[in-house]
């Protein structure tokens, strides 16, 4: 979920929607705090979100209006559980409020200067339904990162994965190598810029962090070598407790 304001980042639904289809989730987009903006500014927004997402639902609420309301319902109907997942101050709290029909969660105030919320809610709480349905409010988040290079990227990716397949190289990095039929599409204008600049960079950052977890494992090992031979020195000198 987002909001309309400085929140609103289609970059960040793409790293949502990393997440959800590596879980195996159907992921929906929200962008709430509609009653803020004209209708022509959430058609150019839909417009921006299906360019880069066109196979995700999209729904624009308002907590205020009840606008997309009935339309977020449909959802969440007996025997399904909807996890609300966004920045603080998107109004996560305020639309599951509206669902209950009462008001059961505390909300806050977002910052004029920043358009930043606190964090009022401090933990996950699950919240039931009068059809059934179940809703998880979770913390607000800062930052979404991503782990897995391969299988949420690719996933969120499929239809630059699916370019993929056909490059000249197998360890094709999709920036500067020839018969890269990435960079061909990019070229051609087939493959949207923003997204292709997105998916690299995620790229590159998932890749950072599995080349963290590796050395890590390097000094662990190396750490146990050292253990070993240590207690090897020890015992010569008679320690036994080491």
């Amino acid at each position: 979920m987002e909001s309309v304001g400085r929140d609103y980042n289609v970059n960040r639904l793409e790293r949502y929607l990393a997440i959800a289809k590596d879980a195996s989730i159907k992921p929906v987009i929200v962008i709430n705090k509609t009653d803020l903006i004209l209708d022509e500014e959430s058609d150019s927004k839909l417009a921006e979100i299906k360019n880069r997402l066109e196979d995700i639902d999209v729904i624009f609420t308002s907590a205020v209006n009840n606008e997309g309301l009935d339309n977020l319902k449909t959802y969440i109907q007996k025997g399904k559980t909807c996890c609300f997942l966004g920045s603080s101050g998107v109004g996560k709290s305020s639309l599951i409020n509206k669902l209950l029909g009462k008001d059961d969660i505390k909300t806050g105030d977002v910052s004029s200067y920043s358009d930043r919320g606190k964090h009022v809610t401090t933990n996950r709480e699950m919240y039931f339904l009068e059809s059934g349905g179940i809703v998880i409010d979770n913390p607000g988040i800062r930052e979404v990162g991503v782990a897995d290079a391969n299988a949420e990227i690719n996933s969120a990716f499929d239809d630059i994965a699916i370019l993929a397949k056909n490059c000249k190289y197998v360890d094709c990095t999709h920036i500067h190598e020839p018969g890269c039929e990435v960079l061909k599409a990019l070229k051609d204008g087939t493959l949207d810029e923003a997204k292709y600049s997105n998916y690299i960079s995620l790229k590159k950052e998932a890749e950072y962090l599995e080349m963290s977890q590796f050395e890590k494992k390097n000094k662990n090992r190396s750490f146990g070598k050292f253990l070993k031979k240590a207690k090897k020195d020890f015992s010569k000198f008679g320690h036994k407790d080491f």
